[in-house]
């Protein structure tokens, strides 16, 4: 038997990982322990757009409120309705669904 018949252990042990990994995703799908949000969750409630602060151009904002409210919470940037009394809040997100950071200002 020369050395190029011998089994590789490498690749035996790393096509194992794999397929176990592959039946552990498959199993954990097939019990709902992996959670796909639906189109209601993930759906765009409001676009919002940056309006640039400078000197050169007058920034003209509406005088009617907006009827949002923004806080800070854990670092990122909450958004809820100003009338909510459920107190349902999400989370400002940029165009790749990035959180948008913020701190406290003290």
């Amino acid at each position: 038997m020369s050395s190029s018949d011998k089994p590789d252990p490498v690749k035996w042990i790393s096509l194992g990982f794999l397929a176990g990994l592959i039946a552990a995703v498959l199993t954990l799908e097939y019990y709902g322990y992996i959670k796909h949000s639906s189109a209601e969750e993930a759906a765009i409630i409001e676009e919002f757009k940056l309006l640039d602060i400078s000197t050169e151009t007058d920034l003209k904002v509406s005088p009617k409120d907006s009827g949002k409210i923004a806080f800070c919470v854990d670092g990122y940037l909450l958004l809820r309705p100003d009338n909510d009394k459920a107190n349902v809040a999400g989370v400002l997100v940029d165009a790749k669904n990035r959180g948008i950071r913020c701190k406290r200002l003290d």
